[in-house]
């Protein structure tokens, strides 16, 4: 199989070719001055299986992902696989006000048309692994969520898992299980894009390691409000961890609010210190 990692996630293509033993294909990404994107597959693909790995955190690289799948076809290659560790577009998955476009499906139904099987990590409105039929769209989803647990298990002394939200609790009790600790989750209300409000709560952190996990951190502010709360009723530390680290306001105030950042690498940042290469190479493989 032909591995093909455009820019956002070149790196996590090459884990993904280790693992699998396979070869990385030649693929020639540039932008015209005015922003443009240009494709060029200089590797031999006809006849071919190719994966071809992107995630897609910003419009930007979504475009070169729909470049690639539909070049590939055109070069002949055997069967195409879109892996796209971090699915961007899904926070909209259904209408929550008349009007609102279904991001998630049109973005889906692009990737779909162009590609013959779809695998993505933690996609946000799925809560477990496995194969999920998303409106009529076929789609795979590795829950890379045991992977950071692992990270933290046996790194600290007293761990206490925290969700920021009831979303959240499900994978943060799962987790709980891995490490081997007590788990809780804070009440949070999204008040727009920037902001959030999260309740406080008596949780019993008191001399405990606090580790906040979610599926993605973007702005980071859930994850900051949500130190300092624990902070307040005597946490010894607070670390955090998820499986997408976007960090769209950079890491500075993240790094501040704790001692420790972790994510994986379906979006490559210096906080990725967990790499979802061998889950994907399972499914691929």
């Amino acid at each position: 199989m032909l591995i093909l990692g455009c820019s956002n996630s070149s790196e996590l293509a090459g884990r993904i070719s280790q693992e699998l033993g396979g070869e990385v294909a030649e693929v020639e990404i540039k932008r015209f001055p005015d922003g443009e994107i240009y494709v060029r597959v200089v590797s031999d693909v006809k006849g071919k299986e190719c994966a071809v790995v992107q995630s897609t955190p910003d419009n930007g690289s979504l475009v070169e992902l729909i470049l690639t799948l539909d070049l590939l076809r055109d070069l002949g290659a055997s069967r195409i696989h879109a892996v796209v560790p971090y699915l961007g577009y899904c926070r909209q998955e259904k209408r929550f006000q008349d009007g609102e476009a279904l991001s998630a499906k049109t973005v889906l139904k692009i990737i779909d048309s162009l590609s013959d099987s779809i695998l993505t990590v933690n996609c946000h409105f799925l809560d477990a692994g496995g194969e999920f039929d998303f409106n009529g769209i076929k789609l795979k989803n590795i829950d890379a969520f045991p992977e950071i647990a692992n990270y933290f298990k046996g790194k600290v002394e007293s761990p206490f898992l925290i969700a920021p939200d009831e979303g959240s609790l499900e994978l943060v009790k799962n987790s709980a299980g891995i490490v081997g600790c007590e788990f809780d989750s804070l009440e949070k209300e999204r008040i727009s894009g920037e902001e959030v409000k999260t309740e406080a709560k008596e949780m019993g952190v008191e001399g405990k390691d606090v580790i906040i996990l979610d599926d993605a951190i973007s702005t980071g502010n859930t994850i900051i409000n949500a130190a300092k709360l624990v902070r307040e009723q005597g946490a010894k530390s607070v670390s955090a961890g998820c499986v997408h680290g976007i960090f769209s306001n950079g890491l500075e105030k993240l790094k501040a609010a704790a001692d420790e950042v972790v994510c994986t690498d379906t979006v490559q940042g210096d906080a990725s210190r967990v790499s979802v290469a061998k889950l994907i190479a399972k499914e691929l493989g």
